[in-house]
């Protein structure tokens, strides 16, 4: 759903960012559904809008976006940036063939669990600190296991 500029204006200030068009631009076209796009697709998918955002803006602005909580970044199945616009907790299928990307989510306590598990057990192994778990799971999408 689409949100006006003084409602993009509101979201942004409220993550301690100012307001600007390319980021306006942006968040209208996550906002609109759940999104994985990388940075390419999204100059594509803007440019057909009318929207004439160069590629160096876009990356600026997706990593200050990333940087406030707003998207998330995940690795596709050739390793490049993809951003995602549902930033609540959940995890990833990645497709090894055509690189779709699918949220999941884990329902029940268990499942939910058995991440948070996997966390505390990374963080005594290693000292990190672990902000949140997220699991990506590979394999071939329904699509790709028809070919």
């Amino acid at each position: 759903m689409s949100k006006s500029p003084d409602q993009t204006r509101e979201l942004l200030h409220s993550f301690g960012l100012r307001y600007s068009k390319p980021r306006e631009i942006i968040l209208d076209y996550f906002g609109e559904k759940d999104r994985h796009t990388n940075v390419e697709a999204l100059y594509e998918a803007l440019k057909e809008r009318g929207h004439h955002l160069s590629l160096s803006t876009l990356y600026l602005n997706l990593a200050v976006l990333k940087n406030a909580g707003l998207v998330r970044e995940l690795r596709g199945s050739s390793g490049e940036a993809i951003f995602d616009s549902n930033i609540r907790p959940h995890h990833h299928l990645v497709c090894e063939n055509c690189g779709e990307v699918t949220d999941v989510f884990l329902a029940g306590d268990t499942s939910e669990s058995i991440a948070w598990d996997l966390k505390n057990r990374a963080e005594r192994a290693t000292g990190w600190y672990i902000k949140e778990p997220s699991l990506e799971f590979q394999g071939l999408c329904p699509s790709c296991q028809q070919d």
